[in-house]
């Protein structure tokens, strides 16, 4: 059973920096209102994914939960779906769009996760590796979750109207970006973790993860992500574990489930709460994923929001234009 209040001291997710932990960095004040701001919209994460969004993982559930909480958020934006697009989204549970986002930015940000740094693993608690990335042997190395949140290149690629526009075609316009993560998926380790079939079920009642390739992924050599569409509203397999291979193989024959090739420059959506995997690559991968969402994750507290100010002259306009989708980032 989950805590039913949470202190300065929790850490929502192993690689996640308590409130300490930033205090020391460096990375927040430590006064009595900033404290109490922090336990307030920590305690508020926490009660809302661990009582509300976990109360149960029956799709009809949090169908309808999730349609009380668009009509309570967005009581003006009407049906989530607005355009055909989003729609085909809704019942396929997959959408790509094709070299939206520049390959320089794309470059520059796989470099920022390739430098030197400590790398952490959200599914080893206490587990950290600092250094080259060449040298650990670890098959998935997580950058440092605040670095990446404040990065010029990060913010850069959530400015991609393309984007913030399909967010808000599929979300509506409470949509935000909640939370990201960039990691490098090294092989030889066979199938890790989030490499077995799975349903996320920790995520928000509303919510897309938007998947930025940092190199292209041409094959199942390059461990593409596997899905099987429309089963986000599926009735069955929907308990919280992994799926093996053999489980799945007839929903797979019958709903033909696939993987995802992109080419750097392509942004690719997907409903994780359908069915999918990320197969083992064979060679060397690095992805840059964000959450989008209406409320936020448990983790989305431990953000610590940029002033606008700070945020990049060539950026800043677009930021602050669309200052709702930003506001988990930037104040």
């Amino acid at each position: 059973m989950a805590q039913r209040l949470v202190g300065l001291d929790f850490q929502p997710e192993a690689g996640v920096p308590t409130f300490g932990e930033q205090l020391a960095a460096g990375r927040r004040q430590g006064g009595i209102i900033d404290r109490l701001g922090y336990l307030a919209r920590l305690n508020y994460a926490h009660t809302y994914i661990n009582r509300v969004r976990k109360r149960s993982n029956d799709p009809a559930w949090i169908a309808r939960a999730g349609a009380i909480e668009r009509r309570i958020l967005q009581p003006l934006a009407g049906p989530s779906a607005t355009t055909e697009r989003a729609e085909k989204f809704r019942t396929r549970d997959f959408h790509i769009e094709r070299a939206i986002v520049s390959p320089d930015l794309v470059g520059a940000m796989r470099a920022e996760l390739f430098a030197g740094q400590t790398y952490n693993d959200p599914y080893v608690s206490g587990w950290s590796w600092t250094g080259s990335p060449d040298q650990a042997h670890c098959p998935m190395l997580y950058m440092d979750p605040q670095k990446l949140l404040s990065s010029p290149q990060f913010l850069a690629i959530c400015a991609n109207p393309g984007i913030i526009g399909f967010c808000r075609e599929v979300l509506g316009p409470a949509a935000a970006i909640s939370w990201a993560w960039s990691w490098i998926s090294n092989p030889g380790v066979g199938n890790y973790q989030n490499q077995n079939w799975h349903r996320d079920s920790s995520e928000p009642l509303n919510f897309v993860r938007i998947f930025v390739p940092l190199e292209n992924i041409a094959a199942m050599e390059d461990g593409p992500t596997a899905l099987i569409p429309g089963t986000s509203t599926l009735r069955e397999f929907y308990d919280v574990r992994r799926f093996s291979e053999a489980e799945l193989l007839p929903l797979q024959l019958e709903r033909g489930a696939g993987v995802v090739l992109a080419d750097v420059g392509d942004v690719y959506f997907v409903n994780t709460f359908c069915l999918h995997r990320g197969v083992a690559p064979v060679r060397r991968r690095a992805m840059l994923t964000l959450l989008a969402s209406i409320s936020p994750s448990h983790r989305t507290p431990a953000i610590c929001r940029m002033p606008l100010r700070q945020v990049p002259d060539t950026i800043r306009e677009t930021v602050s234009a669309n200052r709702r989708f930003f506001r988990y980032l930037v104040k």
